[in-house]
């Protein structure tokens, strides 16, 4: 009886990951999300453009390309989104700071993953996450990022309306710390972040990022789903 009992449980785990991983791939695969970066005074800086890929049962592949207000390519890189089944694991590669691209900037390095609980609640504190990631332009480094993130927590559920449409967002807040390095040298940048995640798309709707005095430095929103 006890290992009939435990055969259960194992097989009712693998239904509920395929169904929980399933409905999440399939429906954010084949979409393509357009962001606006804006300065702290509204105007438009650049635009992020995501394209999301069904990998496997439970991975996406996200290509992204960065441009400027004129619409010039100036950046691109590739990350990813897992399912666990508990979890939504998100590529650390995606959170490069689209100020960070100039010059027809490509995104590399080994993949690193921030994790959103499929259960979020407000009150959580979720897990910090590390990466270093390899800046380049036509096959040549020219320099690396590194980037920490630290003290994420969960403040409330909260519905977010852009021109993409309305979600049911978590307001998820953070610190933030960013190193450029340049021939060996770089300089550490504070930041504080305010980012609404969609459980639904794996990804934020809305993200405000702030300097360490708490002053509002630029906003990323979710323009459009195609």
């Amino acid at each position: 009886m006890k290992k009939i009992m435990i055969l259960l449980l194992v097989l009712c785990c693998k239904v509920s990951f395929a169904q929980n991983c399933s409905q999440f791939v399939n429906n954010v695969n084949g979409k393509k999300l357009t962001y606006i970066n804006q300065d702290a005074k509204g105007k438009q800086q650049m635009t992020a453009v995501y394209v999301t890929t069904k990998k496997d049962a439970a991975t996406v592949a996200v290509h992204a390309e960065i441009n400027d207000k004129n619409g010039k390519a100036i950046g691109s890189g590739d990350s990813e989104m897992i399912c666990t089944g508990n979890t939504i694991k998100v590529d650390m590669k995606s959170f490069v700071p689209a100020s960070s691209m100039k010059g027809n900037m490509q995104v590399s390095g080994e993949a690193k993953y921030l994790a959103y609980p499929v259960d979020m609640q407000a009150g959580q504190t979720l897990d910090d996450g590390s990466v270093t990631i390899d800046m380049g332009n036509n096959g040549a480094q020219m320099a690396n990022l590194q980037m920490d993130i630290k003290n994420r927590k969960v403040e409330q559920a909260e519905t977010v309306s852009t021109n993409a449409g309305s979600f049911d967002c978590f307001k998820i807040t953070y610190e933030a710390t960013t190193k450029m390095k340049m021939m060996g040298i770089g300089i550490p940048f504070n930041m504080k972040v305010t980012e609404w995640y969609s459980p639904k798309l794996g990804r934020f709707v809305k993200s405000e990022t702030y300097n360490k005095s708490g002053k509002l430095v630029g906003t990323m929103i979710l323009d459009a789903i195609n």
